[in-house]
């Protein structure tokens, strides 16, 4: 992947305040669309609608992007998980606040750094897992001192076992969401490039050749299933706390690998030629 990064441009304030704002209501309103769906730790939630403030991470300035979904899981959180018993805001602000503005800060710079499609399944796979395990590591530490129910898995599991288990249902229910959902919504609001100044960042990237992103895909694939595979040898406990975790893993390494080479495509971008992908 070769450094491309763009030029930079100054833009008004009111770019990075909007951008900021849509991002934390939009996230906030799609955490409640899954709030009701049960967990396999009755801790946290089921997180599709995850791809929402990453694909403002692909086409909005990063920052405020990333301000604004460490601000909407906080209110997402607040008004509708803690009603439903899932968290309450001490949690979301030791957990889920620091885990999305991180994740998604890294995400959004490396994006658009190496602006490629294969550079985006890298920085799916590499930053999602990241934040998601980050917010597990959080959880366990510090979950307890905030939120009772974790007091009875802290009691009943071994720390690693809950670390790998909730990163591993996260991130597999994460990746997927962010792989298909991203370049569906960037060749969406294509007619708006230049239009919208929400929309500051098209990603105009090359796809590069189907091989290139296949081998990316497979790479990144094959260290996903290696991580995997050193957390379950590490903690082999996890899978009696979680039996379906594995089928949510396998899932996950299968849309890396299979739908990780048509994200471009996808999103509307025409495959190159050998000459433009070396």
């Amino acid at each position: 992947m070769q450094n491309m990064t763009a030029p930079k441009i100054e833009r008004p304030i009111t770019t990075y305040v909007v951008a900021m704002a849509l991002t934390a209501a939009l996230y906030a309103v799609a955490k409640g669309l899954t709030s009701f769906a049960l967990t396999p730790f009755g801790v946290g939630q089921l997180l599709i609608f995850i791809f929402v403030p990453a694909f403002f991470a692909v086409v909005s300035p990063t920052l405020p992007v990333a301000i604004g979904a460490g601000l909407g899981t906080f209110l997402g959180d607040v008004l509708f998980l803690t009603p439903a018993g899932s968290t309450n805001p001490a949690l979301s602000l030791v957990a889920g606040v620091p885990a999305n503005f991180i994740a998604f800060l890294l995400f959004g710079w490396f994006v658009k750094r190496y602006r490629s499609w294969p550079a985006f399944v890298a920085a799916t796979v590499s930053f999602v897992t990241l934040g998601d395990l980050i917010a597990a590591t959080s959880l366990v530490l510090f979950g307890a001192a905030v939120f009772t129910p974790v007091n009875y898995l802290i009691t009943h599991f071994t720390p690693p076992a809950l670390i790998l288990g909730f990163t591993v249902f996260w991130t597999s229910t994460m990746i997927p969401a962010i792989l298909i959902m991203v370049p569906i919504l960037v060749r969406a609001v294509g007619p708006l490039q230049g239009r919208s100044p929400i929309i500051t960042d098209y990603p105009s990237w090359s796809g590069g050749a189907m091989k290139n992103q296949l081998i990316t895909s497979l790479i990144f694939g094959l260290i996903f299933l290696a991580l995997g595979a050193l957390f379950f040898a590490a903690s082999p406990s996890t899978l009696g706390l979680f039996p379906g975790v594995t089928t949510y893993f396998v899932i996950t390494v299968a849309s890396v690998i299979i739908i990780g080479p048509l994200a471009g495509a996808i999103a509307g971008t025409k495959l190159v030629g050998k000459q433009a992908s070396k």
